[in-house]
């Protein structure tokens, strides 16, 4: 049997079809497919779209990790609604796009993952039991995510401009990236963008660019946000009672040691240990559906 396996989060959503054994046959990039950035029919125009172009026998299995399928009563069900229109006559299973995260970055053992794209979210398994920490969108949380690190960026600048705060290289290289001529450009700036969540997480692109200048400013909001994510991984530690792997996952580790370091600072005093994801969510995606099938054929 094939697998095709989504993972579709914040801003992207990637599609693969790989063979029983694991091996990738084909691969595909889409735009985000998540409710509260696209309509319904959007989403369900990229998922079968893009679906079909894998396999359109529909013979594979879809396993797919979205972005909000989660507690939310309402947001699951926009998005089952979304998935049988799109998957009609496929065989589907759909989990959070954070279980195919875990699953992947530490091979379907026990431990945790911290994801920090777009938002943020930590995701631990035990024993066969998953328990989730943060996670509540960018208007009630994902702090330490990008686009938290987007708003901080902004905030700083401002408070630069008043006086609040001494100038750095943060306040020149900010107004020169935005393309804002007059300081309080960025008012209008922040009122004009077409999508908030997104076009605020690009901004974190800026403050990995000053970190590399040493802005200390930079540096504090990496600090900060590891500490955030640190406190996601914490409470879900308290269940474990010996050494914890610890995966990390999303756009904002790409900044390195900048924001690792602190991280593994700020998890000193525990027994979490943290490790490179073994593979991405896709991967994992397709781990799962392995599962799934080997189950069927036990029956």
């Amino acid at each position: 049997m094939n697998y095709i396996c989504i993972d579709g989060g914040g801003t992207k959503t990637k599609f693969v079809l790989y063979d029983e054994n694991g091996q990738v046959i084909k691969e595909k990039s889409a735009g985000s497919i998540h409710i509260l950035t696209q309509s319904k029919q959007e989403s369900v125009c990229i998922l079968k779209e893009n679906v079909m172009l894998l396999d359109s026998s529909k013979q594979s299995l879809i396993v797919a990790g979205l972005a909000g399928y989660g507690n939310q009563e309402d947001l699951r069900k926009q998005i089952e609604d979304i998935c049988q229109e799109a998957f009609e006559g496929y065989t589907y299973l759909l989990y959070n796009d954070v279980q195919i995260a875990l699953a992947g970055a530490l091979a379907n053992q026990d431990g945790i993952v911290v994801i920090a794209g777009t938002g943020s979210i930590a995701y631990s398994c035990l024993n066969g039991q998953t328990k989730r920490c943060g996670g509540w969108g960018y208007q009630l949380g994902d702090e330490g995510s990008a686009y938290w690190m987007g708003k901080e960026l902004m905030k700083i600048y401002c408070q630069q401009v008043d006086g609040r705060l001494e100038k750095t290289k943060l306040y020149d290289k900010f107004k020169e990236s935005l393309l804002l001529e007059n300081d309080y450009d960025i008012i209008s700036y922040r009122h004009h963008l077409q999508n908030e969540r997104k076009d605020i997480a690009l901004l974190a692109k800026i403050n990995y660019e000053l970190a590399l200048e040493n802005d200390l400013y930079a540096l504090q909001i990496y600090k900060n946000a590891a500490s955030y994510l640190g406190q996601l991984i914490k409470v879900l530690a308290r269940d474990f009672h010996q050494p914890i792997p610890v995966s990390y996952i999303g756009g904002v580790f790409q900044a390195g040691e900048y924001i690792l370091k602190p991280l593994k600072e700020t998890l000193q005093t525990t027994s979490c240990y943290l490790q490179s994801p073994l593979y991405p969510p896709e991967y994992g995606a397709y781990l799962l559906g392995c599962m799934y099938t080997q189950k069927i054929l036990k029956k």
